[in-house]
């Protein structure tokens, strides 16, 4: 047996995995009369070498294309679930938030407005106002740090908090150190909020109130006067477990507003950088005297919307006011 016969067999053996064209080339060349098996195996070493080649560099490019699927795949379940928590935040933020308004229509003491536009990511903002007694409102207004999910739940624990603690206690100082000792004891993401809460007297126009580190409200006179109420040098709530909050007093007579905003409205933006600010703010609500609360905010947010102009807003933005109209006896505001 010659040494090409072995080359031969092994030739042919090796011509069944090539597909049917070149195998039936190969063949062909195999058994032509100058055949030599060496040049022949030579032959087709060099195309199962570059078979081998594109093979594997289809294999590449199948490796990259589900490699890119699957990116795609993760990009777009991160996206549904970040945007499944942006939800269930909106919708937790906006479930704490009174909706109807007026919110005591047979009440002619007092006229109450609140309201909210929120930027693009959820913040902390709250507003909240409640009944303790027939003749004691409840307001507040609060911000949390932070945005999300995770400002949404601890402005609305915030928000139960104070509630439970307003109707046990009767010093807004009282209430806010309860809640800030609470909203410390388990606080592993060092959160916290401002708040303003304060509780008028229907009967007096007296309020009382403590201020945890929010911005001063702003007191609207019939007149047109505005003035802010003092700062206190008091601290956010969930900073220092055993802060003690002091409880103020102020008048309000008949047709005064108590204007209540978070930052959002006096550090909006306009195109070029600037503040909104508490100067404007003032104007804009001392051209608004003598109107319904729900007039007052809707032109300070409108105020708010023409200054930022196509500016992204960044915080939410919210108002909550309130007008004394005088005791029961009184001839109710109008407007």
């Amino acid at each position: 047996m010659s040494t090409s016969d072995p080359l031969r067999h092994i030739a042919i053996s090796l011509a069944a995995i090539l597909e049917d064209g070149p195998r039936k080339m190969f063949l062909n060349d195999l058994n032509g009369s100058d055949a030599d098996a060496l040049t022949v195996l030579e032959t087709l070493g060099r195309h199962l070498h570059a078979r081998n080649s594109e093979l594997l560099k289809q294999i590449d490019e199948r490796t990259f294309q589900l490699n890119l699927a699957l990116s795609v795949l993760r990009n777009r379940d991160s996206h549904a679930a970040e945007q499944a928590g942006w939800d269930f935040a909106t919708d937790l933020q906006y479930s704490a938030l009174p909706q109807d308004f007026p919110p005591f229509p047979d009440r002619h003491e007092f006229d109450l407005h609140a309201g909210m536009v929120t930027a693009k990511e959820v913040g902390g903002d709250l507003y909240d106002f409640f009944l303790l007694t027939p003749t004691r409102l409840g307001f507040v207004i609060a911000d949390a740090a932070g945005k999300g999910l995770p400002a949404a739940i601890f402005i609305t624990l915030t928000r139960t908090l104070l509630r439970a603690a307003a109707e046990k206690l009767e010093q807004p100082g009282d209430c806010l150190r309860i809640v800030n000792e609470m909203l410390c004891i388990d606080n592993p993401t060092l959160m916290f909020t401002t708040a303003f809460y304060g509780v008028l007297d229907t009967e007096t126009g007296e309020v009382h109130y403590a201020n945890a580190g929010h911005n001063p409200p702003y007191i609207l006179r019939t007149n047109g006067d505005v003035n802010a109420l003092p700062r206190d040098g008091a601290i956010a709530l969930g900073v220092i477990e055993a802060f003690k909050y002091q409880t103020w007093r102020m008048r309000l007579n008949p047709g005064d507003l108590l204007v209540c905003f978070t930052d959002g409205v006096t550090e909006a933006i306009n195109s070029a950088g600037a503040l909104y600010g508490d100067l404007r703010l003032i104007g804009t609500l001392a051209g608004s005297a003598g109107q319904h609360p729900s007039v007052v905010l809707g032109t300070a947010i409108a105020d708010v919307d023409s200054y930022m102009g196509l500016t992204p807003m960044v915080d939410d933005v919210t108002l909550l006011i309130v007008r004394y109209n005088g005791a029961k006896n009184t001839t109710a505001m109008g407007g």
